[in-house]
């Protein structure tokens, strides 16, 4: 099975190299109004010992951009538009070998080719404004330095992906999202979207999005505050809100207290500082704090750090150590706690490659106590 969905990935190389070649024969992609622009990860997985069962799966994701910048175009200032499709595929490692919730690849989804994004946004000076179907962790919630963890946690921490359904991987919905420069400093956001995607089985290319705003409504406001640490990196402070109305048709309960919960909300802290810099080295660290009292999966606590130009003079190589603390009430059983080493190294502009080790203490994917599971992972990153 694993090498069947190697051998689909494969097959796609020429695809995402001949869209390479047509984007490159424009005059300039810098300065053409059209871009297009694809990517493909490849990831095999292996699971070593506990969990739910030993054993490897190979998983792929290919995404395709096109954007359109109306300035460029010589149509009026600020305004661009982007269509983002996918392709997930392969196996599900999370689901079937390692048993954590907190998901190990932040790649998994199952096996599907579908509409990602589809916005249109608008700059008016410091505001800018954006409509369409949206990821909300492209704005909010999210670390630079965390990002290269590939651990899910590191992206969109539990509190908000196993709590509510937010309009994140896979599945997004449409929504509104404003932004605001109030200082070189501070800037503020809040989006409001459809906090109820259609799932895969009745909307597998989402091209369905139910528009009716007296049900599944989400809200996220985050404030941040950068100061610069050098030419490379900024330190960032981030602090959010997010209240989220729950579907109709997707009950949840409280298992503590028995009772079916409406609503939800929480908050959320995300930090990235350099602690460190000479040259092109450098030591940077982040740490994530999210909290929804009301949930099983109540609290998460992430923190981690990372050096990059560890054996290339060009800091062409990070590597990075992190962990993730899901927490649990006592009904929902023991906190799942992961450990992240990694190491990326840039091959070429192009080509990237990325090993490393997840140690997964507790996995709490399932309704049964699995054994701690030790994850080997190796991603292959293109990028044209």
């Amino acid at each position: 099975m694993g090498l069947h969905f190697l051998k689909k990935g494969l097959i796609m190389l020429p695809f995402l190299i001949t869209i390479n070649g047509f984007s490159e024969t424009a005059d300039s992609l810098k300065s053409c109004a059209w871009q297009v622009n694809a990517t493909y990860k490849g990831d095999f997985v292996s699971n070593f010992r506990g969990g739910i069962a030993t054993g490897t799966t190979y998983l792929g994701l290919a995404d395709l951009f096109l954007q359109f910048d109306a300035e460029k175009a010589g149509l009026w200032k600020g305004g661009k538009f982007l269509v983002h499709g996918t392709n997930s595929h392969g196996g599900e490692p999370s689901a079937n070998l390692i048993g954590d919730f907190q998901v190990a690849s932040n790649i998994e989804a199952g096996n599907h080719t579908f509409l990602y994004e589809l916005w249109f946004k608008q700059c008016f000076r410091n505001v800018t404004a954006t409509i369409g179907l949206q990821d909300l962790n492209a704005e909010f919630a999210s670390s630079e330095v965390g990002s290269l963890f590939l651990n899910s946690s590191f992206g969109v921490h539990s509190v908000i992906s196993d709590n509510i359904l937010a309009p994140i991987f896979p599945l997004t919905s449409p929504g509104i999202t404003l932004c605001y420069d109030v200082s070189k400093r501070v800037s503020m956001k809040t989006a409001v979207y459809k906090g109820c995607p259609i799932d895969f089985d009745d909307n597998p290319y989402n091209t369905k999005w139910s528009l009716d705003h007296l049900q599944g409504l989400l809200w996220v406001t985050e404030g941040q505050y950068t100061w610069e640490a050098n030419q490379k990196m900024n330190n960032v402070l981030k602090a959010g809100f997010f209240f989220h109305q729950h579907c109709p048709e997707s009950e949840v309960i409280n298992s503590e207290t028995g009772n079916t919960l409406t609503h939800d909300y929480g908050f959320y802290l995300v930090g990235d500082h350099q602690v460190y810099a000479n040259g092109r080295h450098g030591l940077c660290v982040f740490y994530q704090l999210g909290i929804s009292p009301r949930n099983d999966n109540f609290g998460y606590l992430g923190a981690g750090c990372t050096y990059s130009g560890l054996l290339s003079k060009k800091s062409t190589d990070v590597l990075g150590l992190a962990i993730a603390d899901g927490m649990l009430t006592k009904e929902r059983g023991q906190d799942e706690t992961t450990f992240e080493l990694t190491y990326k190294v840039q091959i070429s502009d192009q080509i990237y490659l990325q090993p490393e080790m997840q140690y997964v203490v507790h996995p709490g994917g399932t309704d049964v106590q699995l054994k701690n599971a030790t994850v080997g992972l190796v991603r292959l990153g293109l990028e044209f």
